[in-house]
C-alpha cells in the first residue's frame, strides 16, 4: 500500500505566527562560492537548513536530520573544561554557578555600613577567595583629562533607553512594519533581530521565532515594563510547536529560560542595591570570570541550538565570553558610575588590586579582549554565534543607546593611531591573555597571515572580496557606513548630531538592503571584518572604551535601563 503524505508536507507551517507578514523573511541565500571569502572557509550550512524533503518527512515520522560534521578548533582549553559538551544542562550548571557567584558578590553591599565613605578605595582579598566587591577611582591623569574635558563641553551624554521606534523605511524593507513593538525598536531589530537574521533557520517562521525568544535580552533592558505584551509573547514563542521540532529548536528555547532566570535575578539584585553600586566593581579570577560571562551574555538559545546542530562547544563558549566584552567595551566610564558591577574590562585583577582605573591598564586589558576575538572575526566568522559577536559593531552603531560615535569621537584623542608599517594583529584565548588570577599576560600570536590584512582604511581583504563580487557597489556603500564615514567623522573631531544620525541610519538601511537581496554571507563577512577593523586597526572600540569615560554621571545611583 502506498503513503500517502499530507500537501502541507511539502511547505513549512507558519500558522502559528500567521498574523504578522513574514514574506520578506523568505530570501533566498545562495551557496558561497569558491574564493569568495578569504581562505574559502568550508562546511558553511545552507541558511535555511530545514528545507527539503527529506527534513520535513523527518519532522513528520522521527527522523533525524543528517548533520554536516562541523570543525572542532585547536585551542580553548579552559572554556571548553567549563562547558562540556554544551548541553542544556551543561549550560544551567554553568548558569546556576553564576547566579550564586552574583548573589555573593552582592552580599558584599550589606556588610558595608550606610555610612561608609564611596570615596575609599577598599584593598580586596585575592580572586582565590571569591568574587568581592572592589571600589573604583580613575587614575590621576585619567581624572584630570575627564575635568579639563567636561570643562569645555565634551561631556557624554547619558545612555539611551533604547525605545525609538526604527524608520519606516527599514521596517518596510524588512516587511516588519507590523510586527509587535518590541520587535521594531532599533535596540531589537538590530540587536537579536539582525543576528537571528544573519545566522538563518530552519525556516523563516522558525527564525521568527527565534528572534522572539531572544528578546529574554532585553528584560535586563527594561523591555518587560515598557512592552506588557513581551511576556506572552516570549512565551508563544518559547512554545512553538513547529521551531520545537527544528535542530536545536527544543534546546535553544530551554536554554532562553535558563539564560531568562539569571537575568532576572541579576536585575532584582540591581534594583534592590542600586543606591550602593556607583564606582564599584566585582573581583573575579579567571575561572568565575568566564562563567559569569557566559550568562551575562544573555544569550544562552544561541549556544545550545549551535551545540546541538553540532558546532564546537568550546569555541561556543569562547564567543558568548567575548560578546561580554564586546558589549562592555564602549561602557567601561559609565559602569563605573550606574548599577553596573559586571564590566569584563573593570573586574579584570590589573584593576581590582588596586582599585585605581588608568589609561595604561585600561589599554592593556583591552588588547586581551581584542585578541580573544581576533580568530572568530577573520577565520570563523560564518559560525552562528561568531556571527552575532560580529553583529555587536554595527549594534552598537545603531541601537539609539550606546551612541557609539559619539563615545568614539569624544575618546578619539586617547586612541592608538594607525602607524606604518601598521602594528601587528594578535590572537589568543581567554586563558592565554589571562592568568588564573584574572591578570593580564600581555601574551599574544601573531595573526596567522592569511587572516591579517594589510591594516589599510580599505584594506587589502576588502578590495579583494568586493573585486570577487557581483554586488561590489551595494557592499562598498556598506563598508563606507561602518568604517570609512565614522573614520571621516571621528577625525575631523567636530561633534555633529546630525552627521551622526545621517550615519547611523545609513548604516541599518544598507544593512536592511543588502539582507532583502539574499546577501547575507558576504554582509556577515564584511560587518566581521569591520569589527576587526574597530578592535585591532583603527581602534574605535578603544576611542569609545575612552569616550565613554566622559560620561556626565547622571546615571550615578540609578539602573541603565527604562525602569
Amino acid at each position: 500500500m502506498d503513503m500517502v503524505l499530507p500537501c502541507c508536507l511539502f511547505w513549512p507551517h507558519q500558522s502559528y505566527w500567521g498574523e504578522f507578514d513574514l514574506k520578506q523573511l523568505k530570501i533566498k541565500v545562495g551557496a558561497p562560492k569558491k574564493d569568495a571569502f578569504q581562505c574559502s572557509p568550508a562546511g558553511i550550512p545552507p541558511y535555511f537548513w530545514g528545507r527539503g524533503l527529506r527534513n520535513r518527512l523527518g519532522k513528520l515520522i522521527g527522523w533525524k536530520p543528517r548533520q554536516s560534521p562541523f570543525p572542532i578548533h585547536a585551542g580553548y582549553s579552559e572554556v571548553r573544561s567549563l562547558i562540556g559538551n554544551g548541553t542544556v544542562a551543561d549550560l544551567s550548571t554553568l548558569s546556576i554557578q553564576a547566579r550564586d557567584f552574583v548573589a555573593e558578590i552582592f552580599r558584599d553591599i550589606q556588610d558595608v555600613p550606610e555610612s561608609s565613605s564611596l570615596s575609599k578605595v577598599i584593598s580586596p582579598p585575592s580572586p582565590e577567595s571569591g568574587p568581592t566587591l572592589v571600589q573604583l577611582l580613575l587614575s590621576s591623569d585619567l581624572g584630570r583629562w575627564k575635568e579639563a574635558q567636561h570643562a569645555v563641553g565634551n561631556i557624554l551624554p547619558p545612555k539611551g533607553a533604547g525605545l525609538a521606534r526604527a524608520s519606516d523605511k527599514v521596517l518596510r524593507v524588512f516587511g516588519a512594519v507590523g510586527w509587535p513593538e518590541a520587535l521594531t525598536t532599533n535596540n531589537a531589530l538590530f540587536g537579536c533581530g539582525i543576528a537571528s537574521l544573519l545566522m538563518g533557520a530552519a525556516d523563516a517562521p522558525t527564525m521568527f521565532s527565534n528572534y522572539v525568544t531572544d528578546m529574554a535580552f532585553y528584560y535586563e533592558h527594561g523591555y518587560n515594563y515598557v512592552f506588557p505584551s513581551l511576556e506572552s509573547l516570549l512565551q508563544k514563542g518559547l512554545a512553538d510547536p513547529q521551531a520545537l521540532r527544528t535542530p536545536g529548536g527544543r534546546e535553544r528555547r530551554n536554554a532562553v529560560i535558563v539564560g531568562k532566570q539569571y537575568i532576572q535575578d541579576k536585575v532584582a539584585l540591581e534594583k534592590q542595591h542600586k543606591t550602593h553600586l556607583t564606582n564599584r566593581s566585582a573581583r573575579l579570577s579567571r575561572r568565575i570570570a568566564q562563567i559569569i560571562s557566559l550568562s551575562e551574555s544573555s544569550l544562552l538559545g544561541m549556544a545550545a541550538e549551535a551545540t546541538a546542530r553540532g558546532f564546537d562547544p568550546g569555541a561556543v563558549m569562547s564567543d558568548l565570553v567575548f560578546s561580554s566584552a564586546g558589549t562592555d567595551v564602549v561602557d567601561v566610564g559609565c559602569d563605573m558610575v550606574n548599577s553596573e558591577i559586571m564590566n569584563s574590562f573593570l573586574n579584570v585583577t590589573d584593576i581590582t588590586d588596586t582599585g585605581i582605573v588608568s589609561e595604561d591598564v585600561l589599554r592593556r586589558v583591552y588588547d586581551a579582549h581584542a585578541a580573544t576575538g581576533a580568530r572568530m572575526l577573520t577565520q570563523r566568522w560564518h559560525e552562528p554565534v561568531a556571527r552575532m559577536c560580529a553583529a555587536l559593531y554595527t549594534w552598537h552603531i545603531q541601537n539609539d543607546r550606546h551612541m557609539f560615535l559619539r563615545r568614539a569621537i569624544l575618546g578619539w584623542p586617547k586612541a592608538r593611531k594607525m602607524t606604518t608599517p601598521t602594528r601587528p594583529q594578535c590572537e589568543a584565548d581567554f586563558d592565554e591573555v589571562f592568568d588564573k588570577q584574572h591578570r593580564t599576560t600581555s601574551f599574544c600570536r601573531p595573526l596567522d597571515p592569511k587572516y591579517a590584512c594589510n591594516g589599510e582604511d580599505t584594506c587589502d581583504h576588502i578590495r579583494r572580496f568586493l573585486n570577487r563580487s557581483q554586488e561590489e557597489t551595494l557592499l562598498w556603500k556598506l563598508w563606507w557606513f561602518l568604517v570609512l564615514g565614522p573614520l571621516e567623522y571621528v577625525r575631523g573631531g567636530q561633534v555633529d548630531e546630525g552627521r551622526e544620525h545621517d550615519l547611523v541610519e545609513g548604516s541599518r538601511l544598507w544593512m536592511a538592503e543588502l539582507y532583502s537581496r539574499g546577501l547575507v554571507l558576504e554582509m556577515v563577512w564584511l560587518i566581521a571584518h569591520a569589527n576587526h577593523h574597530a578592535w585591532q586597526v583603527n581602534y574605535l572600540f578603544e576611542a569609545a572604551m575612552f569616550g565613554s569615560i566622559l560620561d556626565g554621571g547622571t546615571m550615578a545611583g540609578k539602573l541603565d535601563r527604562q525602569e
